[in-house]
């Protein structure tokens, strides 16, 4: 029996991509049949625009939808990293190559698992409350989607968004241009006006300088290997999970951090494919060995610094002791 639950969830999920879908045909039935067939004059023009708007406007579809049909990936997916029930009082121990590839941990020092899901968390990997999964490499939940970004689509995501701002661009400046022509110039017939018109261009300035922003955004963090969460939350380090700060272990360089995402061609860069298999499985990542040497460095020193401490101690308290001794 369906719960009122699983409906609102539902509804909750399908909303956003009909919301998504709708802006996006409206849009492309603006600029079409509302300018580009009735104002354009010139065939070239008419052509090119139609061309472009049509394969923006393809590309903006597919690629929402990849995203939400490919998914962020999950450690749920792999059985090794699953936490199986067990009778005895043992501890569970992670599989060999999550003990042997982990840079993070837990407060404690301890390999991350996740209660909820029962399995392991590899490094990057967190648990989404709204999606209640974990999700490898998290970036963020994001609600346009109602799903996650993260290992397997951020590649998609990322051109999503570089599509929908060109998209955007491009639709506001061709009704922007036909306003002007209309109410300045005056070259059009007012007839020919319609209401699209204007909603395309207030509603391409709004969303275009957010969208702008967001892509802006999302791109400087790929290009440091940095995600959304990363960006907010300090990371606890294997090697000692109190060290302060000594740079981004994930950041290989513009080149290694982009090509890590969006693929090794430019044909992957353009269209929204996969032509190699460099991506990995999202299990473990390569880190950055001046960073790394740099971690452990602090990670010596501290200890060296403690150690110093704890002797220092001792001899107060040998000293204290002999005093009390001569008294």
């Amino acid at each position: 029996m369906v719960t009122v639950g699983q409906i609102c969830c539902t509804i909750a999920s399908t909303f956003p991509k009909f919301v998504c879908t709708l802006l996006l045909v409206w849009s492309y039935y603006a600029v079409i049949f509302k300018i580009d067939l009735v104002l354009v004059e010139n065939t070239f023009s008419a052509v090119a625009i139609l061309v472009l708007m049509t394969l923006l406007e393809a590309l903006c579809l597919i690629s929402y939808y990849f995203v939400v049909a490919i998914g962020p990936g999950s450690p749920s997916d792999f059985d090794e990293l699953r936490i199986l029930p067990s009778d005895t009082d043992e501890t569970p121990v992670p599989p060999a190559f999550l003990q042997e590839n982990s840079i993070t941990v837990k407060r404690d020092g301890g390999f991350r698992f996740c209660n909820k899901c029962k399995v392991w968390k590899p490094d990057r990997c967190h648990h989404c409350a709204s999606c209640d999964m974990c999700v490898l490499k998290m970036d963020h939940h994001c609600p346009w989607f109602a799903d996650c970004i993260g290992f397997k689509n951020h590649k998609l995501f990322i051109q999503f968004l570089i599509y929908c701002t060109i998209y955007i661009a491009l639709a506001t400046a061709i009704s922007g241009y036909s306003l002007y022509e209309i109410y300045y110039l005056e070259t059009v017939d007012l007839d020919k006006f319609s209401l699209h018109i204007m909603f395309v261009f207030i509603v391409g300035l709004i969303m275009g300088l957010c969208v702008l922003i967001f892509t802006a955004f999302s791109i400087y963090q790929l290009l440091i290997n940095r995600t959304t969460i990363e960006a907010y939350e300090s990371q606890r380090y294997r090697s000692n999970q109190n060290a302060p700060y000594v740079g981004n272990i994930f950041n290989l360089g513009y080149k290694q951090n982009w090509r890590a995402v969006m693929g090794n061609s430019l044909v992957e860069w353009l269209l929204p494919i996969r032509l190699s298999s460099s991506y990995g499985s999202g299990l473990s990542f390569e880190i950055n060995n001046l960073v790394y040497q740099k971690l452990r460095q602090e990670t010596e020193l501290q200890q060296r610094l403690s150690q110093e401490i704890s002797n220092y101690r001792s001899y107060q308290k040998q000293i204290n002791q002999s005093a009390l001794s001569y008294a």
